[in-house]
């Protein structure tokens, strides 16, 4: 989902760590673990979210409100955080260049609309107000109208903040954390739990700030080595998701294998666009997996620039695939045949194609088919009115079969008559 950037029209600069401040992180071991790690936030998300109109008048009685019944400094700033996203709306017009809007605390509260130095300042404000140590950080966001490989210079185009629980600093974005701006354009309230206390290790992905030492990692790392990460997104996190490419740039040939290793309850599908955008066509991504890792092959219509953009979800959401990375790949060549085309049930039961691989087949050639389908009965290639049962070693299933001048398909049966489509040539 495309994040939100501030709109650099704005002339306040945001606050820098004081000596103090800076003499603390030298001292205090950087904090790399998340924030929900077996902790509920339920009863205090509930109180945020209930702050009555009386309460909201001014940052002092918000700030009373909110932190009256928090058992520790985390639960104070976790209720500012989620009062913060639940209530202040993102100023698109501002974003996109056709007006100006309020920053300060007080204005922020008052209209409740912003760009991220609002959302910061507000957070800033509340925070020191429930007598929480908090910084506002500046810096880069690889957020709405990123692309991979891009290089950032001039204005910073992001603020956020840093806060001080039970010793150590943590990072929150109340921005991102609030809600994302669509393809089209438009202003998307989404909560996201991902930006309240997030790891070093993970922020860093999407954040850069101005000064390194609010990287809070042990080995800060460089604009280049910032900017040459892979995008990885909230939901890859969210979802458990590991990789071991961590370069956000590819040079390749005709074609590459990507590995993301995920859990057993997460699901996963890609696509290859122009670096322009636009679509690539379908058939040049193939995305399956194995064991606890999904491997996506990809070819390229020609030589150029792309990017391969990864999607997941979780097995039992019935809703759509979200965006959890990009790489930008320079291919050298291209021309493949492209892929084969996968169904609903082959992601579902895990099935993993061997082979054949390529998405056009001969007509008159006789093929190799090797699937393997967890919890089929019977698997068949199946071409016109010709069936080809599979021979079965437990689940998994292989033989020959003729290609004909129709289309091909392999069907699975599970339970009961019917049979399920796998792949299409």
């Amino acid at each position: 989902m495309p994040q939100l950037f501030a709109v650099m029209a704005v002339a306040e600069t945001p606050s820098t760590p004081d000596k103090d401040t800076e003499n603390e992180l030298a001292t205090i071991a950087p904090n790399d673990f998340g924030a929900a790690l077996n902790y509920s936030f339920e009863e205090i998300d509930r109180h945020a979210l209930s702050a009555p109109t009386s309460a909201e008048a001014t940052v002092e009685s918000l700030a009373a409100y909110l932190i009256e019944p928090a058992k520790n400094d985390r639960e104070k700033a976790r209720a500012i955080f989620r009062w913060i996203t639940e209530n202040i709306d993102y100023n698109i017009a501002v974003f996109f260049g056709s007006g100006t809007g309020a920053t300060n605390s007080e204005d922020v509260l008052k209209s409740r609309k912003s760009v991220c130095y609002g959302y910061s300042d507000l957070f800033l404000s509340l925070a020191k107000e429930a007598g929480l140590q908090a910084v506002r950080i500046s810096g880069y966001g690889k957020g709405y109208g990123y692309t991979p490989g891009k290089n950032f210079a001039g204005p910073f185009n992001h603020a956020w903040n840093a806060v001080k629980i039970n010793g150590s600093w943590y990072l929150v974005d109340c921005t991102w954390g609030a809600g994302y701006v669509s393809g089209e354009g438009k202003y998307v309230r989404k909560f996201d739990d991902h930006y309240f206390m997030t790891p070093p290790s993970q922020f860093i992905f999407s954040h850069f700030p101005d000064d390194a030492r609010w990287q809070l990692l042990n080995k800060p790392i460089s604009k280049e080595e910032f900017e040459n990460l892979v995008y990885q997104e909230a939901d890859f996190f969210n979802l458990g998701l590991k990789l071991g490419q961590k370069n956000g740039t590819i040079d390749a040939e005709s074609q590459i294998n990507v590995s993301i290793f995920a859990p057993e309850d997460v699901l996963m599908m890609a696509k290859l666009e122009y670096a322009d955008g636009t679509a690539a066509g379908d058939g040049y991504t193939f995305c399956q997996r194995d064991g606890e890792r999904y491997d996506i092959y990809v070819q390229f219509p020609g030589a150029g620039s792309y990017i391969l953009k990864a999607y997941a979800k979780r097995r039992d959401n019935p809703g759509k695939y979200d965006s959890v990375l990009e790489y930008g790949i320079n291919a050298t060549s291209g021309g493949g045949s492209g892929f084969p085309t996968t169904f609903k049930t082959f992601s579902e039961t895990g099935a993993y194609l061997y082979e054949p691989l390529e998405g056009k087949l001969e007509a008159g050639s006789s093929y190799l088919f090797r699937i393997r389908v967890p919890g089929a009965n019977s698997v068949s290639v199946v071409c016109g009115k010709e069936w080809t049962t599979l021979a079965s070693r437990g689940d998994l299933f292989e033989g020959n079969a003729t290609v004909c001048g129709d289309s091909v398909g392999i069907f699975g049966k599970f339970q009961g008559e019917g049979w399920d489509g796998l792949v299409a040539y």
